[in-house]
């Protein structure tokens, strides 16, 4: 729990490097890889999603390409892949889910960028900003 923490803080410090000050914004960072895990646990993505994973570096660029962020993943922790099912055992089909929060500087549009994934395109409408990665 405590290195999650101090990742999470990584990614609050490292975030925010291009621009004017802007607000704080949460991103929840999901991977649809359905693995099975307990739910709660700390993960990181699995195939074909091994480059989600805490410390992997991330930018974010406002949609003229100017990277406004860099930063570092926290780890993710499993959530219940279909939340509507009583799956009846303590192992169940998850997604792995990582929260984390980033000063934005003031732009229409943002792209997310991992190495080894396709950028994701997003907006600031309502929090936290949800990213599905695939």
């Amino acid at each position: 729990m405590k290195a999650g923490l101090a990742a999470a803080l990584g990614v609050l410090v490292a975030g925010g490097c291009g621009g004017s000050s802007g607000a704080e914004t949460s991103i929840r960072l999901v991977v649809p890889d359905k693995n099975v895990r307990a739910e709660g646990v700390e993960c990181a993505g699995a195939r074909p999603f091994q480059q989600v994973h805490e410390g992997a570096t991330f930018s974010i660029e406002a949609d003229d390409g100017a990277v406004v962020v860099d930063g570092t993943l926290p780890v993710g922790h499993a959530e219940n892949a279909e939340p509507g099912i009583d799956w009846g055992a303590e192992r169940i089909p998850t997604f792995c889910v990582l929260d984390f929060h980033v000063d934005l500087p003031e732009r229409p549009r943002y792209r997310f960028v991992l190495e080894g994934l396709r950028p994701l395109e997003f907006v600031v409408d309502e929090e936290p900003v949800v990213l599905v990665v695939g």
